[in-house]
């Protein structure tokens, strides 16, 4: 596999830790597995001739500030290829959203993508008021894009999903079980689903081993994945729902992020089985 392809799989993965699913409203920050200043580290690898190769890391950071005169987390997540791989294809991408304290209604949503030489900023403010989330999306070498698109219930942007659907309660679904679910994914709002498949074993590569909660999530066909149930995610199975593990087939292979470390947990991780 050329290695110019090698490091746009690394933008793929940065996406599939970040593209993870909405849980139910529950309405109430104390229910939230996570606290200000929670902090995940994820390394990722992508399959080349069955071996694992990890090419860069992305790190999530929630935070708790005054946003436009309101109480509202603060979530971000950047992500990056090491150094080596800088010189053949950087990648730098940072993720922002400010959300609710109490609802965690997203309120405005940033996306900068640096990958080589090509840069975009997607933004996005949500008005529940007047019932519409504004878009505008920056591209080089492309007009800007502008829209306004209806608030539907339950819908979060990209980086709002990953930590609210941690407040599921996974003990509660059977084996086969669909969940739906609603997210915005740039231009539009997609309704989609995940299966959840029990409870797994899982085995990090810094030794670390966790009993996990396992979902597969439904994906569209895109440019490099097939259309199905070919997302793996496995979440902690404690209070902190943290997610250990993605995994998922792309049409020349597979992609994975492994968590390496944290800080700041709400709850303890009494998922952890062993560690060397």
């Amino acid at each position: 596999m050329p290695l110019i392809k090698v490091s746009k799989l690394l933008v793929l993965l940065i996406g599939l830790i970040i593209y993870i699913l909405p849980g139910p409203v529950r309405g109430q920050q104390n229910d939230y597995p996570f606290k200000s200043g929670e902090y995940g580290l994820y390394a990722a690898y992508f399959n080349w001739n069955f071996i694992w190769i990890q090419s860069g890391e992305v790190g999530f950071k929630a935070d708790t500030v005054q946003y436009k005169e309101q109480a509202a987390w603060h979530l971000k997540a950047v992500g990056k290829t090491f150094k080596a791989y800088d010189l053949l294809y950087t990648v730098r991408d940072t993720f922002e959203t400010f959300s609710n304290y109490n609802s965690f209604q997203p309120i405005d949503s940033r996306r900068a993508l640096n990958h080589a030489k090509d840069h975009s900023l997607h933004e996005y403010g949500f008005d529940p008021s007047a019932g519409i989330i504004s878009v505008r999306i920056n591209q080089e070498k492309k007009s800007l894009y502008q829209a306004s698109l209806p608030i539907q219930e339950n819908t979060f942007d990209l980086l709002a999903t990953a930590y609210h659907f941690r407040e599921f309660d996974f003990d509660k679904l059977f084996v086969g079980q669909k969940v739906s679910y609603r997210m915005l994914v740039d231009r539009k709002v997609d309704d989609l689903y995940f299966r959840y498949l029990g409870i797994e074993n899982v085995k990090t590569r810094n030794g670390k081993e966790y009993r996990c909660h396992k979902v597969s999530v439904y994906l569209l066909q895109g440019d490099f994945f097939p259309e199905g149930e070919y997302m793996k995610i496995w979440f902690t199975d404690d209070r902190n729902h943290l997610p250990v593990q993605v995994e998922t087939k792309i049409l020349i292979g597979s992609v994975k992020a492994l968590l390496l470390e944290t800080k700041s947990l709400k709850y303890p991780l009494t998922s952890l089985i062993s560690k060397l």
